[in-house]
């Protein structure tokens, strides 16, 4: 969604999402589905005809109930385009497989909020070193526990998400506070890991970078509290010629 990886989903158990896009907006926005095959069954590579892809773009109002039934829709999503172009037929394996990755990108507009200043518009970061090294600033953070300087790091995140939904996070302080204090910190921060266990992709043509680590866990995980662990995904971005937590 505008350049910034919102959901993956795994064909081949099924999938239905419902996913809130409000931090993802920028007034004209553009949502690229990027389709890979997957071994079906029978052994073999599926191709166009095997994806099922049905989908909607809609807008709720404050209080709306979100779901299939609701709100107004904007567009419709489906690649059948892409499939009534496909004969199976014409191709040969190998020409098969060179079909994807299969891409398909969906246009609209949105009025009031934007957050084209992050996704659009901000400083691109070249120096991947750089992403990392931030990484392990915020791993000694949340080592030590350091909740205030945890806070200053998360701030843009958190008055992004204030903007986008007002309703739910009215008082993003006092939720940050409580989300650390009384559930991630207690359940025992995962803090063993150095540089070369550090994943940093970009996104948005390198104006926010993803950060995960070895192999597919989140840059924020603790090993949980009576059992539930708590899992945060990491997205940084330059603000006011700093990287900050920006997603």
């Amino acid at each position: 969604m505008n350049g910034l990886c919102v959901f993956r989903i795994d064909a081949t158990k099924g999938s239905s999402v419902t996913y809130p896009l409000n931090t993802e907006l920028a007034g004209d926005n553009s949502l690229k589905l990027v389709m890979y095959p997957v071994l079906l069954e029978t052994g073999i590579l599926s191709t166009p005809a095997d994806i099922v892809v049905e989908g909607a773009i809609k807008r709720y109002n404050t209080g709306d109930v979100t779901g299939p039934e609701c709100g107004d829709l904007l567009m419709s999503i489906d690649i059948e385009d892409i499939q009534a172009a496909f004969d199976p037929e014409a191709l040969s394996l190998q020409q098969l497989k060179d079909l994807f990755p299969l891409t398909k990108t969906f246009a609209f507009e949105n009025e009031g909020i934007s957050f084209k200043n992050r996704l659009i518009d901000a400083q691109i970061i070249t120096d991947k070193k750089e992403v990392v090294e931030y990484a392990i600033k915020l791993r000694d953070i949340i080592k030590r526990q350091d909740l205030e300087s945890l806070y200053i790091e998360y701030r843009p995140k958190l008055d992004d998400y204030a903007l986008a939904y007002p309703e739910e996070f009215p008082d993003p302080e006092s939720w940050f506070a409580n989300l650390f204090r009384d559930d991630f910190f207690p359940g025992g921060p995962i803090v063993e890991f150095d540089r070369d266990d550090i994943v940093a992709r970009p996104w948005c043509d390198g104006r926010i970078w993803e950060v995960s680590r070895k192999p597919y866990q989140p840059f924020f995980m603790n090993k949980g509290l009576d059992g539930d662990i708590n899992m945060i995904e990491l997205y940084v971005g330059r603000v006011d010629g700093k990287l900050k937590i920006i997603r």
